[in-house]
Parts: structure tokens; C-alpha cells; sequence
């Protein structure tokens, strides 16, 4: 981050042990709207469909589907449902909304799996994320 750009910052009143809590809104951070410089303008390109895809992704995994399943569970899922395995008993609002966002999901939860659980430079999957993202456009159309 440069020291031109600093993240919104507000203390809460000192705690008994004198110590502060702070929050912060990174996002605000990295608003195209502030300075930036070359290497974090690249990120906050690269990253701009991040935030649209972990929205879908997390209503999925927590809210409409069973939260009992691991996350490897949960991929291997997902990539059945956009490979046409469809488990029998699932619902037909819950159907369609895993026909329009599964595959995002399935893109941003790899991501995911790979950056806790192998590299934690693992870079975005820009790309491919761009790609599921244009599927549901293009579904929204039809």
C-alpha cells in the first residue's frame, strides 16, 4: 500500500488493558478512487471480481446447501453439478441457483483450497474466474 493511500481507520475507546482495537475497510484501500500505485493498481484489476464471486460462493456453502460436508467434499460437489451429476432431492429453487453460480463457486473455492491448503501465493485465478462469470451473464440472457 502507499503511504499516500491509508486504510479507514477508527479506534474504539481504550480497553482496561489499555490496548486499542481497530477496524479497517481494505476494500476502501484499494478504491480506484485513491493514488495507487502501478503494482496495486494491477491488484485491484486483477482482483475486481473477487468480492462478486466470494458473496456467491459463501451463499452457497452456508446457506443453501448442507454445511456438514468438508470443503474437498463441498469442491467435489460443485464440480459434479457443473459436470451434470445432480444428486436426487435437491431442490428446485436450490437447482437454480447452483445452474447459475456452481461453476464460479467451484473456481473461487479451488482458489481457496489451494491458497490454505498448498501455496499461500497461489495467484488468483483471474482468468477462469472471468470465464464463470461470463457463463452466468450469459445464462442471465436466455
Amino acid at each position: 500500500m502507499s503511504t499516500r493511500t491509508r486504510p479507514l481507520r477508527r479506534a474504539l475507546p481504550q480497553r482496561p488493558d489499555r490496548r486499542l482495537i481497530y477496524f479497517a475497510d481494505f476494500g476502501l484501500a484499494l478504491s480506484s478512487r485513491f493514488e495507487l500505485t502501478p503494482s496495486e493498481t494491477d491488484f485491484l484489476t486483477d482482483h475486481l471480481s473477487y468480492d462478486r464471486g466470494y458473496v456467491t460462493a459463501h451463499r452457497i456453502r452456508h446457506h443453501l446447501l448442507d454445511d456438514d460436508h468438508d470443503n474437498a467434499e463441498h469442491a467435489r460437489f460443485l464440480h459434479d453439478w457443473t459436470a451434470g451429476r445432480r444428486p436426487d432431492g435437491v431442490r428446485a429453487d436450490a437447482a437454480a441457483l447452483l445452474d447459475r453460480h456452481a461453476r464460479s463457486a467451484a473456481v473461487l473455492g479451488d482458489f481457496h483450497l489451494r491458497l490454505l491448503g498448498e501455496n499461500r501465493r497461489t495467484p488468483f485465478p483471474k482468468t477462469e474466474r472471468e470465464r464463470a462469470l461470463h457463463a452466468e451473464t450469459d445464462r442471465d440472457r436466455v
